[in-house]
């Protein structure tokens, strides 16, 4: 690493992302970990507009699936492609990890600050230590705002923390094939996106609910 780790690895995984940016300079846009305080549904405005961009008003629990999943990407990106990348740990306050939503209300920009954020390589210096590491600080950072997610809709708890393991194991994946690794095919998921309720769509290949059905996608 240079004098400037985080910069260097933020460059890094930037350049393996192919649908979201990385970067160290926030903007008035940037919405903080810190703002996302459990118990007070600041995801609420997230929700409704995107109910409203997917015609789904009817069907909250679709909206409410897709924002816990994406808010739950935006934390476990950074820090599986550190791990599978540059075998280091990412440690965000936080007040050091930031997104920015995309005009179709998905995350498109990470933020990572400067003097936010810990940079830590395993004692044995192995992206397996990376790995572990980085999941536990994964689940640090989710754990609370997951756990008092309110959506307006029911939410069971295989569906809620099925989301934060699913996310985690795609994150690996999709790290594990941009270093140029072998991949294994997609795990069954836990959880369910619910896309397949928005007209014209159909299940995942991965989707819980397909119990042995061949319609996928």
């Amino acid at each position: 690493m240079s004098s400037h780790p985080l910069e260097e690895l933020v460059h890094v995984v930037d350049r393996a992302l192919p649908h979201v940016t990385v970067s160290t300079e926030a903007s008035a846009g940037t919405t903080w970990l810190s703002e996302i305080a459990a118990g007070m549904d600041p995801l609420a405005p997230w929700r409704q507009a995107l109910a409203a961009r997917q015609g789904s008003e009817h069907k909250p629990h679709v909206a409410a699936a897709f924002v816990l999943q994406w808010w739950c990407e935006v934390v476990a990106t950074p820090l599986a492609y550190a791990a599978e990348l540059a075998s280091v740990v990412i440690d965000p306050a936080p007040t050091g990890l930031g997104f920015e939503l995309a005009p179709g209300l998905y995350p498109s920009r990470i933020v990572l600050r400067p003097g936010h954020v810990s940079v830590v390589e395993p004692a044995d210096h192995s992206r397996e230590a990376a790995l572990e590491a980085s999941s536990a600080a994964y689940g640090q950072l989710v754990t609370a705002v997951v756990r008092d997610y309110a959506p307006d809709v029911k939410m069971s708890s295989r569906q809620r923390w099925g989301v934060v393991a699913d996310v985690w194991a795609i994150a690996v994946r999709n790290a594990t094939g941009a270093a140029g690794r072998p991949v294994e095919p997609a795990a069954r998921r836990r959880s369910c996106c619910f896309i397949v309720a928005l007209p014209g769509m159909q299940a995942c290949a991965s989707c819980p609910q397909l119990a042995g059905s061949t319609n996928r996608r």
